[in-house]
């Protein structure tokens, strides 16, 4: 009996199916990567410190106690004398306050002296990496990273921190420049800072808009983000 098949109908047939396993894929990735977010993350810290009173009520800029951010690829957080170096003299007693005393203060009941143990809450997978310094000197706020930290009364993970988050703001950085005195402020408007600052173009009109700020700033700093793979993925 003749065989009705080709000799290569096998290549064929395997062939196929790993050109629709690839369509496959490239099709649920594509879904995946338009899709994905990052789930919500707003743990519960060993002290109770709110964002909320200390940057939203109170106005305290972030680098009053996440200092090494404008000198360091990391943020660093506050160690525990930072904190009662404030609290020595604002509510020393209060109970909310107590893991801090028992960390560091050996005159208070129940000391330990050991650390308190935060909760890393904004965390970068293994292979991407942030560089705090070269964003807030290149006028880069924290809350464009952050969100609005003043609004917490706990702080959490942005839900949309994704790849494309950070190509979207690297693509067009100037509505997130900011003057550099300003890059650690809890509560900032460009608007508001055109009203009360005279900031002039290099023809010495005055600026008018955020949008001509913006403009202004990545022009004057020079700022060309780069875009391709070892930027962010050392």
């Amino acid at each position: 009996m003749a065989n009705i098949f080709p000799p290569n109908t096998n290549k064929r047939f395997y062939g196929g199916a790993v050109l629709i396993a690839l369509a496959a894929a490239l099709v649920l990735g594509g879904l995946y990567y338009v899709n994905f977010q990052v789930p919500e993350y707003e743990p519960v810290q060993p002290v109770r410190f709110s964002h909320k009173l200390h940057a939203g009520d109170l106005n305290m800029s972030c680098t009053a106690c996440h200092s090494a951010a404008t000198r360091s690829p990391r943020a660093g957080i506050p160690d525990t004398k930072s904190c009662l170096g404030c609290h020595q003299h604002i509510l020393p007693n209060s109970p909310l306050i107590a893991p801090l005393r028992q960390a560091a203060d050996p005159q208070y009941p129940g000391y330990t002296g050991e650390p308190v143990r935060w909760v890393m809450v904004n965390r970068l997978s293994g292979h991407a990496y942030f560089n705090h310094m070269a964003h807030l000197n290149r006028g880069i706020g924290c809350t464009s990273c952050h969100g609005d930290v003043a609004g917490m009364e706990r702080i959490r993970a942005p839900r949309d921190a994704r790849m494309q988050w950070c190509l979207d703001c690297h693509r067009n950085p100037a509505p997130h420049l900011r003057p550099l005195e300003e890059t650690d402020a809890s509560h900032y408007s460009a608007a508001d800072y055109l009203r009360t600052h005279s900031v002039q173009d290099t023809d010495g009109n005055r600026l008018r808009t955020p949008v001509q700020l913006g403009n202004f700033l990545k022009h004057q700093w020079n700022i060309q983000p780069k875009m391709d793979c070892s930027t962010c993925h050392h």
